[in-house]
């Protein structure tokens, strides 16, 4: 296939090809927030008319064209409105290719998409989409679903019509042009459509999601006919009347459902967070230069001449075109894109994306952990809090969710806490005590009573939670007692008797709120201080002993204080306490007031303590902390320290990477992308994402919603909500395997497709018991939203059909576990009794010619054995062998 001739940006004028811009195009507004959809049939562009947005055939190529301001979303429903000259729009076009499409088809949209790319400036991303396979920001375009019609069927008298419906965010309806047996799958949901009745036929694999979306969907299309639901593998429960009809249509005597599809988890070529970037070189052909890198870095995107190639591991493929490249090289871009696909056999419907230097959309930019540009962009349209938490009040993040948010800070942190220190098996609760040291040997668990400033009702609601449950583990914790800490922790949040917050975290990944509601005091040690810390009086046993403290932060909710040993560098942006026989507070030249303030506090815990500033140092100091301190030691704020390689002291804690001398404080479970700092709210964090989670199998499945509200959010349903500092678990009311949230969690943040510390802090919240902190992320949330959330059951109810006892469906429930330990009948592919009683070796291959009897439907076990599976599961194994020989079924 030869290159698509795109345009690229910043084109000279006379370098620009002599383009005819089609007159359709033109009615687009150029500098102005839209959305539209023009239909490529033939040789006919037409506009599609918004009436008919997200209605497709797949016999046509479409274009659809998204502009908005940065940082927001279009949808189907963006009303076109006129911008400033100066304002900065995203712009995207996509051009959609039904299964169906002709090569004419493919062929036209091509040269569209140059006339439409050069008529806006060629300032757009450009993604290739197929049916089936679209990108999520092609989805998150239609809200409600979609329809993909058959082309084949465009101008067929009227006859009944078949409907393939499944997804769960985003139902898509596709339908079909043959109504036969092989298009049923126990994943989808199937409509049959007659002239007099609705056929709604369930697959057993089908989530709750899916179905109430289904039963909608069919509600609006119904037009007053009468609809009626068939389960899968009980269709001869049907009426006569209805098993008649449906019987001259699809013959129950020639069913086969495939079973629930196999699947790989969305992000499983993702375990090593990592892509292949290739060098893009025109000499003569087509020519790549691989890139010898590890963890992608925007740097690596050096060549602003340059087009580079971004292989996801064949999921996706990026084309990146410098702002200063050739005109021939981004010309050839996405046609190289799709040669590449090709040379690598990866699937046609790869999703292929060419994007252009300043203009690259936020998928692309969280690829790459240390794209600044992105994370200082935030994604939902509020900046972060830069102020002092002292000129904040308590009240604020009570009524002003946003802030709350934005500083991660739920409250004041002056609640009530109670700790608790697991070491082995051992749960210990700690006195009360103003000076609070952890050490790394241990896990923690603290009990936190979130105290409101206000009795306002509507505050007091705004605020969600009265309680969070923290769980910290050290660096050198055993797994024995990580263990213990979560069965401990866990059992505390289940057992919470008002509305709770649970958050795991790990050593260097303290949130802002846990650090508050130590005042910024928090003291962690080695863990072979732990005799020293709990065998007394803190105060007593300290004066015993010598350390050296580095103070992170520089305010209440970004400080703690570290051990470090041994040193090896000292930058002078930071603070030091240094307990030899005296408490010295040792401050760089380059460090902040508030960073020293911080520090003062610190050593205040230790004892009377004397500040010391760099370069005024007395004698008697270095002679005090010779063993620990020398001159040597400070380098001007350039030393190895992570926090002057990285980040300012204000950057606050959680600073410490992997490859940073900070004296092997560094977890090894910690040793990978620590461009997070999860501390400090005024710190560039990535975008914030919502994703829909689910297990399928045993294999846990994600589907991202762009541009996300919190209508999004259905009851039935688990969320993750990544906001760089907390990885949030949302658990529907009705969701299923809610004791999993930790599982779902830790599965997320390790193979997400973009940088992630194994150890990011995680938090769960429920439905109706949200935190301000998680509600702020959303643009206008209601308390009360979801309350009349309206179950699968309860729809199928209110039409006048009742679930079959005998069938497990549920909420996409969990299978059955049976006496012989064999999982649920429904969960097996289904063959008609024609092809179990076949010789051994003319059966399909899945088939156990000893358990036969498990791939028969629910009507024609029935019909066979005269009673259900689950009755005759309970038989003797000598009764149900007797009886599988005398249907020819062993």
């Amino acid at each position: 296939m030869p290159p698509f001739n795109f345009l690229k940006q910043e084109v000279r004028p006379n370098t620009i090809p002599d383009l005819k811009v089609d007159a359709t195009f033109r009615k687009v507004a150029k500098n102005a927030i839209t959305f539209a959809i023009w239909k490529i049939d033939e040789d006919r562009l037409e506009a599609v008319p918004r009436p008919q947005f997200g209605t497709f055939y797949d016999s046509c190529a479409y274009i659809v064209y998204a502009a908005s301001l940065s940082g927001h979303y279009a949808t189907h429903e963006t009303i076109t409105r006129e911008q400033k000259p100066n304002v900065v729009l995203e712009r995207y076009i996509h051009y959609w290719l039904g299964r169906n499409v002709s090569e004419q088809n493919r062929s036209n949209v091509v040269h569209k998409i140059q006339e439409l790319d050069l008529y806006l400036g060629n300032v757009a991303a450009i993604y290739r989409e197929t049916q089936g396979h679209e990108s999520a920001r092609f989805l998150s375009y239609f809200k409600s679903g979609y329809d993909i019609l058959s082309g084949a069927l465009t101008n067929s008298p009227p006859r009944p019509r078949l409907f393939q419906l499944h997804s769960r965010k985003w139902l898509r309806s596709i339908e079909l042009a043959t109504i036969e047996w092989s298009h049923f799958n126990s994943d989808y949901i199937m409509v049959l459509h007659t002239e007099g009745l609705i056929f709604v036929w369930i697959g057993r694999s089908s989530s709750g999601i899916e179905r109430r979306s289904a039963l909608a969907w069919v509600q609006k299309h119904a037009q007053g006919s009468p609809i009626t639901i068939v389960d899968d593998g009980y269709e001869q429960a049907m009426s006569a009347e209805h098993k008649e009809l449906w019987n001259s249509l699809l013959p129950l005597n020639k069913r086969m459902v495939c079973q629930a599809s196999q699947v790989v988890s969305d992000f499983a070529d993702y375990n090593m967070n990592k892509f292949r970037i290739y060098k893009c070189n025109q000499r003569g052909r087509l020519h790549l230069d691989q890139l010898d890198v590890g963890m992608p870095a925007k740097d690596d995107l050096s060549d602003a001449h340059g087009v580079y190639l971004l292989d996801n591991y064949g999921q996706s493929i990026w084309l990146w075109v410098g702002a200063q490249a050739p005109q021939a090289d981004a010309l050839s871009a996405m046609g190289n894109g799709r040669a590449f696909v090709k040379k690598k056999k990866y699937p046609d419907n790869t999703l292929v994306v060419r994007v252009l230097e300043g203009h690259e959309p936020v998928e692309f930019k969280r690829l790459f952990a240390n794209w600044l540009s992105v994370w200082q962009e935030n994604s939902r349209g509020h900046k972060p809090v830069s102020t002092k938490f002292g000129k904040l009040d308590a009240h604020s993040l009570c009524e002003r969710p946003k802030m709350a948010a934005d500083t991660q800070l739920v409250d004041d942190g002056r609640g009530e806490r109670v700790i608790y220190r697991i070491l082995g098996d051992q749960v210990q609760e700690l006195p009360v005590s103003k000076t609070v040291v952890f050490t790394t040997n241990a896990s923690y668990v603290v009990k936190y009573s979130v105290q409101c400033a206000t009795v306002i009702p509507a505050d007091l609601a705004s605020v969600g939670i009265k309680t969070v449950i923290y769980q910290w583990n050290g660096s050198e914790a055993s797994a024995e007692s990580i263990a213990r800490a979560d069965k401990f922790a866990t059992s505390s949040f289940e057992a919470l008797k008002e509305p709770g917050m649970f958050v795991q975290l790990y050593e260097f990944d303290e949130p802002p709120h846990f650090l508050q509601i130590f005042e910024g005091k928090l003291i962690i040690m080695r863990g072979q201080r732990s005799e020293m810390f709990y065998g007394g009086d803190l105060k007593t046993n300290a004066m015993l002993e010598t350390f050296l403290l580095k103070v992170y932060g520089d305010a209440s909710y970004n400080s703690k204080a570290v051990e470090e040993t041994p040193l090896s560098s000292i930058s002078s942006k930071d603070c030091y306490v240094i307990k030899t026989s005296h408490v010295w507070v040792w401050c760089g030249q380059s460090s902040t007031g508030d960073a020293r303030e911080m520090a003062k506090s610190v050593g205040a815990l230790l004892g009377e303590s004397s500040l010391v500033l760099e370069g005024k140092e007395s004698k008697e100091f270095w002679q005090s902390v010779v063993m620990y301190f020398n001159q040597t030691l400070v380098i001007n704020g350039n030393g190895n320290s992570c926090s002057s390689s990285t980040t300012s002291s204000s950057s606050g804690a959680g600073s410490m990477c992997n490859g940073s001398s900070n004296g092997g404080n560094v977890s090894p479970t910690l040793s990978n992308n620590c461009y997070l700092n999860t501390s400090v709210p005024s710190k560039p964090r990535p975008p914030v994402q919502l994703f829909l989670v689910w297990w399928q199998q045993t294999t846990l499945r994600y589907e991202e919603i762009l541009g996300f509200e919190q209508q999004d959010l259905s009851a039935d349903c688990t969320y993750i909500l990544d906001t760089g500092t907390l990885t949030y678990v949302w658990l529907g009311s009705q969701a299923v395997n809610q004791e999993r949230y930790t599982t779902i969690a830790q599965n997320y943040v390790q193979n997400a497709p973009f940088g992630r510390r194994s150890a990011t802090a995680l938090a769960v919240v429920r439905q109706f018991q949200e935190p301000n902190v998680f509600k702020g992320f959303f643009e206008s949330w209601q308390n009360d939203y979801g309350k009349n959330f309206l179950s699968y059951e309860q729809m199928r109810k209110d039409l006048g059909n009742s679930v079959p006892s005998t069938c497990s469906l549920g909420n996409g429930g969990s299978p059955l576990l049976l006496n012989n330990r064999q999982t649920d009948f429904d969960a097996h592919k289904k063959y008609p009794l024609a092809v179990l009683i076949q010789e051994m070796d003319m059966l399909p291959p899945e088939i156990n010619p000893l358990k036969r009897e498990v791939h028969l439907t629910h009507d024609d076990f029935v019909s066979v054995f005269k009673m259900s599976f689950y009755e005759f599961d309970e038989l003797p194994k000598w009764k149900k062998t007797e009886l599988k020989k005398q249907f020819k079924l062993f």
